[in-house]
């Protein structure tokens, strides 16, 4: 026999798989967004050498960037770069010295951490970007590298672009 609380019970039941207590769904913010903080002039030094990257606003699902290295007045190594956010997710694809484009989607992000993986290139394998703090980044490569493990990271100040 119901008693009362089962017909409310039941009534409750029926209700949720009918969608009467559905929520409205607020619209995903674009994950590309949560690299913004990216866009802008970078730089750092490793020992005598400059370090620069340059990226655009997040728009129309990229953002697109350039490197270079430069040592004694001479530019040593250059690469072009992009986020492109596509069905959900990110893949980084950089262009070491203008040559092939190489794509290394996203294999996890934290607050303001990315990781692309690509297990299948040569060197790196990832390739991360973190937000230090204000004005901070901290941008490293890693993987197999001649069997053994390695991690390449350069630190960098954002700076007025001119």
């Amino acid at each position: 026999m119901f008693t009362l609380r089962t017909s409310v019970f039941v009534a409750l039941l029926f209700a949720l798989s009918m969608g009467a207590f559905a929520q409205k769904a607020t619209p995903k913010e674009p994950l590309l967004n949560g690299l913004g903080w990216l866009s802008g002039c970078w730089e750092g030094r490793q020992g005598a050498a400059i370090i620069e990257e340059v990226w655009s606003k997040p728009r129309g699902d990229s953002m697109v960037g350039f490197g270079r290295t430069v040592k004694d007045g001479k530019t040593t190594a250059f690469e072009f770069m992009q986020v492109r956010e596509a069905n959900g997710s990110l893949t980084y694809m950089p262009q070491p010295g203008g040559g092939a484009r190489v794509s290394f989607p996203l294999k996890d992000s934290f607050a303001e951490r990315f990781t692309f993986e690509n297990k299948e290139h040569d060197f790196p394998q990832r390739v991360i970007y973190e937000r230090k703090g204000p004005g901070l980044l901290l941008a490293a490569i890693e993987g197999t590298y001649k069997g053994k493990e390695e991690r390449e990271e350069y630190q960098m100040k954002k700076v007025r672009c001119d």
